[in-house]
């Protein structure tokens, strides 16, 4: 029998390759740091541009207040896990399109309402437990669902952008740590599961505010710029002006 043997291009057809700039249309981005620091209201300038635009917020903190002002930002108010598991499906497969971001705010509120539900299924099953004491298996399964839950939004084909808080981590040296504020192993991991992770403050510098995000990780600052076109730091930085680092620096 004859061996037949397949072109370049007809394997390549086969593995469905594709360049590296042909899969990277969109973004997922971390935006972690103390509470009232602007978070949200980076999140939300995702409207301000037509690449990433138009916006679906699926608000689980209860912070929309600081965003009222924008009357085209789409919001849905997530309750459970399981709603945020509905929409995820929607979007997935309804979406064709429409909504070119998906803001998550924030991935500490959704951590804790993962765990009351998976306290409520335990305590059906064993009420003589104390719903306000998850145990190490418990979670482990919470842990698991914040993977499985940011990758699953992470690979929709939409811009995403995910806040969270931030926890001061101290070791037996005294030495600092900023980190998202998540459980375990996760506040570690989640930073390899998305392409920017910045670290935001907010300080006032000759009496003007001044809300910064910093892309460098250093000792002590958890921070990522998988698109190396950011730098170490951006001042008042909204998601218009990351997009044209992004896409335009050369």
């Amino acid at each position: 029998m004859a061996t037949v043997t397949k072109t370049k291009a007809a394997i390549r057809e086969t593995l469905n390759v594709r360049p590296p700039d042909d899969i990277t249309d969109f973004l997922s981005i971390i935006a972690y740091g103390p509470p009232g620091v602007g978070k949200t209201t980076f999140a939300g300038t995702a409207e301000d541009a037509q690449e990433t635009a138009p916006v679906i917020l699926l608000d689980i903190e209860g912070g929309t207040v600081t965003l009222r002002k924008r009357k085209n930002l789409d919001v849905v108010r997530i309750r459970s896990t399981e709603e945020l598991v509905a929409v995820h499906a929607k979007l997935l497969t309804e979406n064709d399109g429409y909504y070119k971001t998906c803001i998550i705010d924030s991935l500490t509120e959704l951590q804790k309402l993962d765990m009351v539900d998976i306290m409520k299924e335990l305590i059906q099953k064993r009420p003589d437990l104390d719903p306000d004491v998850p145990s190490q298996r418990e979670w482990g399964k919470s842990i698991e669902h914040m993977r499985r839950i940011v990758r699953g939004f992470r690979d929709l084909p939409m811009n995403t952008i995910f806040t969270c808080l931030s926890i001061v981590d101290k070791d037996n040296n005294g030495n600092v740590t900023y980190t998202p504020s998540l459980p375990g192993k996760l506040k570690m991991e989640i930073s390899g599961f998305v392409d920017v992770v910045g670290y935001m403050t907010a300080t006032i510098e000759d009496g003007v505010p001044v809300r910064r995000m910093q892309f460098a990780q250093t000792q002590k600052v958890i921070a990522k710029d998988r698109t190396a076109s950011l730098g170490d730091v951006v001042d008042n930085p909204t998601m218009p002006m990351l997009w044209d680092m992004m896409h335009n620096n050369t």
